[in-house]
């Protein structure tokens, strides 16, 4: 094998759950690799890139988001977008991530409020993005596991590509066919109202509290094999599954949505379906 070769199996290698954390530095002698050859396949990697994550991220706020909040009745200067009525006004915000780099990706979210235009000064309720679309987004591959869209970043210790048109159209869609139609039938600050507290009781919905625990077991899977495997980690869990009051039969259901989480995360050889069952 070359040496970036034996560079790109050890880090394979190294993301295997049985060796995460990765301390294999007997492994590197075998292959004769150092910390400089892993740090260069990186850098390579990084510069063979099709764009940088915060690129990408701009092209779609560009290309799709401004052009269909415009369609949509929204001004479009800057990052906060207004579409006002007789008496109240509807906010788009968006917000980036103070740590957006190639190794984190691009995280980024929406902030959605209405306010009243004698009020506007007060605080207003708000939703995200994700609380406007189906299961939150909590199976797309852009879902950062918080209330963030999020664009690459490392995945199996190696930057990830997404292309950029697969981006485009994901969450271009989630504006024109969901967020954006909502928002333009409100057509009263009492209809904003009625909207939130929809967006919010969908939150209690069986798949709903599925999908938040699965997610929770994923976490907990990776965060026991990086930290040891804390007792009080797997604890904090089955509460969380009787807090959702979900049983064994309804974690089984869908229980397949686990490879979907696994597949997104950002180790995607950590198969938490045994740790979500045994805490039920």
């Amino acid at each position: 094998m070359t040496k970036e070769e034996k560079t790109a199996y050890y880090l394979d290698l190294a993301s295997m759950p049985e060796n995460l954390p990765y301390d294999t530095s007997e492994r590197m002698r075998e292959l004769g690799i150092s910390d400089d050859d892993i740090l260069d396949y990186r850098q390579k990697l990084e510069s063979e890139l099709s764009l940088k994550p915060v690129e990408k991220r701009d092209i779609v706020v560009k290309q799709v988001i401004k052009p269909l909040l415009k369609k949509s009745g929204f001004s479009t200067g800057g990052l906060d977008w207004h579409r006002e009525a007789d008496d109240f006004c509807i906010t788009i915000r968006m917000q980036n991530s103070q740590f957006n780099s190639i190794a984190t990706g691009a995280s980024f979210r929406f902030h959605i409020s209405a306010a009243k235009k004698d009020e506007i000064k007060e605080k207003a309720c708000e939703l995200k993005q994700f609380e406007m679309l189906p299961y939150h987004r909590m199976l797309s591959p852009y879902y950062a596991g918080g209330d963030m869209y999020k664009i690459d970043g490392y995945k199996n210790y190696l930057p990830s590509d997404m292309a950029v048109e697969d981006i485009c159209r994901h969450i271009g869609e989630d504006f024109e066919k969901y967020i954006l139609p909502e928002l333009c039938a409100v057509k009263s600050y009492e209809d904003f109202l009625e909207l939130y507290a929809q967006k919010l009781e969908q939150q209690n919905e069986k798949e709903m509290r599925l999908l938040r625990y699965y997610h929770a077991a994923q976490s907990t899977a990776l965060a026991l094999l990086m930290n040891g495997n804390d007792s009080r980690r797997t604890e904090m869990l089955a509460k969380l599954r009787k807090d959702l009051e979900l049983n064994a039969e309804d974690i089984a259901s869908h229980i397949e949505w686990l490879d979907i989480c696994r597949e997104n995360s950002d180790f995607t050889k950590v198969d938490a379906k045994e740790l979500a069952m045994s805490c039920a």
